[in-house]
């Protein structure tokens, strides 16, 4: 079992809550940076430290094309339109509807991100998703063995995922498209760290754009006996994790620049509360911008960046001193180009 580090807030941090709290509630009105969608609260697989396998209680459902609307058509005037992130708690591809909604947003000029763990990257999805206008695409995949990819990634097949993430860049050469950009995203896991140049290696090999090796976490909703369990996956080299020195902070600017909106319409504080223990007013009723500056979503913001929810206070996300590295992979080819033509 790999052992934990204390955890402790700094001075500085615990000085700056007092003025905190006198900031007033205009100050958290101003139109998020990011909309987190909730495209479903399914998933398909079984990750152990998942809010979705193990303390997700609210109603499974998808997002309907008629209440992502609500969201989108409350910026068709605007000059700065948020970035749209299908990325929540359940595997977005399963909505069947989900290229409608990328399409959607793109069509009234939102940045649009999809992060997927390409379980169900069927032909007729690859493309439909290539020609919905994605923006930017992570093709989720734990390791480059069934090992490392099947052993967090539970009820997932590793030669199957490589095949459709294979087949997603597939798609998008034969379309002749330059977009979505494609990031291989990686968990950085004990069993994972000793084949980032492996990875690395196939990712330029079948043409994506950037690698991600992101950091793993033990959980934000996990009890302490749970920690203890899956320490495991653990990475053993400490510059490769989350919380190397176990740091917590004292406030958190997620709440400033970034909400959610659940599948049903409900407005959502952060992309921490998985199960939405923050409740607050639903879209559908009035609006997504009515809804996101009303009284209730601008106490709950302060809350939230003041770190006074319960769900804040084992928040991993908001302690992170590591999230991890990303290697981009064209601007290795554009100098490796150069170099050879130089030579």
């Amino acid at each position: 079992m790999t052992t934990l580090p204390a955890p402790h807030t700094p001075l500085r941090d615990r000085l700056l809550r007092p003025l905190a709290r006198l900031l007033p509630l205009a100050y958290f009105a101003k139109p998020p940076t990011i909309i987190i969608i909730d495209v479903t609260n399914s998933c398909n697989l079984r990750c152990p430290v998942c809010p979705v396998t193990i303390s997700m209680h609210r109603k499974r459902g998808l997002m309907s094309l008629e209440v992502f609307r609500k969201i989108i058509d409350d910026f068709i005037e605007a000059a700065d339109k948020p970035a749209i992130y299908f990325n929540f708690s359940g595997e977005p591809t399963l909505n069947e509807e989900l290229p409608e909604l990328v399409a959607y947003a793109h069509q009234n000029g939102h940045d649009t991100f999809l992060s997927t763990n390409a379980t169900k990257l069927s032909p007729e999805m690859c493309e439909r998703l290539v020609l919905s206008g994605l923006d930017r695409v992570n093709l989720c995949m734990d390791g480059f063995s069934k090992e490392a990819q099947e052993s967090y990634r539970v009820r997932s097949d590793f030669d199957e995922v490589k095949a459709n993430i294979e087949r997603f860049l597939e798609t998008r050469r034969r379309l002749g498209s330059k977009s979505p950009k494609c990031v291989l995203q990686t968990l950085l896991t004990a069993y994972s760290e000793d084949q980032m140049e492996e990875m690395t290696a196939w990712a330029d090999e079948i043409g994506f754009d950037r690698v991600r090796f992101k950091t793993f976490s033990i959980g934000s909703y996990t009890s302490e006996e749970e920690k203890r369990e899956y320490s495991r996956f653990l990475p053993t080299r400490g510059d490769l994790r989350r919380h190397p020195s176990g740091k917590l902070r004292a406030l958190c600017t997620t709440p400033l620049y970034q909400t959610v909106v659940f599948w049903n319409g409900d407005l959502g504080l952060c992309c921490i509360d998985y199960d939405q223990m923050v409740q607050l007013p639903n879209i559908a009723e009035s609006g997504f911008m009515k809804a996101y500056l009303s009284k209730p979503a601008l106490r709950a913001r302060k809350k939230g960046f003041l770190k006074s929810f319960e769900i804040c206070q084992g928040c991993s996300y908001s302690n992170a001193e590591n999230l991890g590295f990303k290697i981009n992979l064209n601007q290795r080819r554009r100098e490796a180009a150069a170099g050879a033509k130089a030579a």
